[in-house]
């Protein structure tokens, strides 16, 4: 491909196809010599002198030889300078599985991804099953075990995890797996593990916040809070409270990023565990860090996050939160840790799982969310879903969808929209075997965080022969979407559209 692109510091200079232009770059820059990712690119030496040859080349067709002196000198002295720029990225730029990064970059999820992998969460943690907790040990295939965390303020963090086989695995069997990431108030859940092993998938569910079973203990400020141990890393506090206040290597968040990509890198030394079929989901809380590590990890093989998204400064509660932090606090957030910079950057198949009226994330964001990953991708919205982890976990669409992905069974619908006429007759298609179609409205986006938000149902019509669904849209609905359920009982949504009044 040549060299593409330079990046400095006022701007982007493009060398392609005989074009010179001068573009603003964002904050988190790249200098970039290859846009295929995650393949190494060729040597930068070679690359600088291609395009060199290149540039003389195009400038000796613009420049002839009878071309003015003044004319040759400032375009020598722009060479000199695009040189000088080339020469220092060479020298201070590192090969970060694939892509080109500045070192000096001191934000964005590259520059977490760089601190992440320096840290050593690609490489298998140390390890251990322990039989402290049996009297918590619910199920005879699943067992708790305790791997070597990052440091937290230069001491040693041990995570807790509990780890489940399907019964009846094979010697020398290989199975799929997944991460478990828990969300606010969780920990490390069993049950949850349970739910995948019944059907067939390794997993295992990771506590974020230096807990180990037990009974809730209550603290001195009279909240609940699960047991930790002597070598429990950071808990979280509120939202987003410690950054700034301390360095990265040492906030919550960070540490619960790192705990999932080493439980991720510990699965793929198991000799059960099939390590080009892992996923990955999370709740809430967990399904916040399951976008953000997505964008950054691509060793997942599936990805579900149940009701956290991104765009978080865009719903009532989180925008609210923000506000209680700093303005430096609220800078570092929006610029490391806002999963909206994460989400364009995944590649494996999502589910986004959520409900209606979830107070913690609403529709808007949660669309938005959606239609910012550019990877394959799929929506469960319910009606009214509770906010929490068994009715996180309990959907059989989640089981369903990674069957698809990693053992090729079924298929996830998707409804299409259409077209909506003048006489409000809105069209959907699908494709497979649809037994049940839905219209949710609602006439009211003025509150997206109220708590009796109310969404209104109604039966589409169905046109078989054509694969073609239609109602009527109320004049007075505001924002729609559509179910479709399947002949296995499956549900799917399409995403929530906004109506633009007096545009069809």
């Amino acid at each position: 491909m040549g060299l593409s692109w330079l990046s400095n510091s006022s701007g982007l200079v493009d060398i392609s196809k005989g074009l010179v232009e001068k573009r603003r770059l964002s904050p988190n820059s790249l200098i970039r010599f290859d846009l295929i990712k995650n393949r190494a690119p060729k040597s930068i030496g070679s690359r600088f002198s291609k395009g060199f040859r290149s540039i003389m080349q195009y400038l000796n067709y613009l420049f002839p030889v009878h071309s003015k002196p003044t004319t040759k000198r400032h375009v020598l002295r722009f060479l000199v300078l695009f040189l000088a720029i080339c020469s220092n990225a060479a020298s201070q730029s590192n090969a970060l599985n694939g892509s080109i990064i500045n070192p000096q970059e001191t934000s964005g999820p590259l520059w977490v991804k760089s601190e992440l992998v320096k840290a050593g969460v690609l490489k298998t943690p140390d390890f251990r099953f322990t039989n402290d907790y049996q009297a918590y040990q619910q199920f005879s295939n699943i067992k708790g075990l305790f791997f070597n965390g990052l440091d937290y303020i230069g001491k040693q963090t041990k995570v807790f995890c509990w780890y489940g086989v399907p019964n009846g695995l094979s010697q020398g069997e290989k199975r799929p797996a997944v991460v478990l990431v828990h969300g606010g108030g969780g920990t490390a859940f069993p049950e949850w593990v349970k739910e995948w092993t019944d059907r067939g998938y390794i997993a295992i569910s990771v506590a974020l916040e230096g807990q180990v079973p037990g009974e809730k203990v209550e603290h001195s400020n009279g909240e609940k809070l699960w047991p930790d141990h002597g070598f429990s890393g950071p808990r979280r506090i509120g939202f987003f409270e410690d950054v700034v206040t301390i360095k990265l290597q040492d906030q919550w968040f960070y540490h619960a990023v790192s705990d999932v990509m080493l439980a991720t890198s510990l699965l793929i030394s198991f000799p059960e565990v099939d390590a080009n079929s892992i996923g990955i989901s999370g709740i809430s809380w967990g399904g916040i860090l399951t976008n953000v590590i997505t964008g950054i990890d691509d060793r997942y093989a599936f990805a579900i996050p149940v009701y956290g998204c991104g765009f978080l400064q865009e719903t009532p509660h989180y925008s609210s939160l923000l506000t209680l932090l700093s303005k430096e606090q609220r800078q570092f957030y929006l610029q490391n840790w806002e999963p909206s910079l994460y989400i364009p950057l995944q590649e494996q198949p999502t589910l986004f799982v959520n409900g209606t009226n979830d107070f913690h994330f609403t529709m808007n964001s949660f669309t938005k969310t959606y239609e910012a990953s550019k990877n394959e991708k799929y929506l469960y919205v319910e009606h009214n879903m509770k906010h929490g982890h068994s009715p996180g976990w309990e959907p059989e669409e989640i089981y369903a969808f990674a069957d698809n992905v990693v053992k090729k069974a079924g298929r996830p619908l998707i409804p299409k929209f259409q077209k909506l006429k003048r006489n409000n007759e809105l069209i959907y298609v699908y494709e497979g075997k649809v037994t049940e179609a839905y219209l949710y409205y609602t006439t009211d986006t003025a509150d997206w965080g109220r708590d009796n938000y109310t969404w209104q149902q109604t039966n589409m019509r169905f046109y078989d022969n054509k694969k073609t669904i239609s109602v009527t849209l109320p004049e007075d609905a505001q924002a729609y979407f559509v179910n479709i359920v399947d002949s296995e009982g499956l549900m799917y949504s399409s995403p929530m559209r906004m109506v633009k009044k007096n545009s069809h």
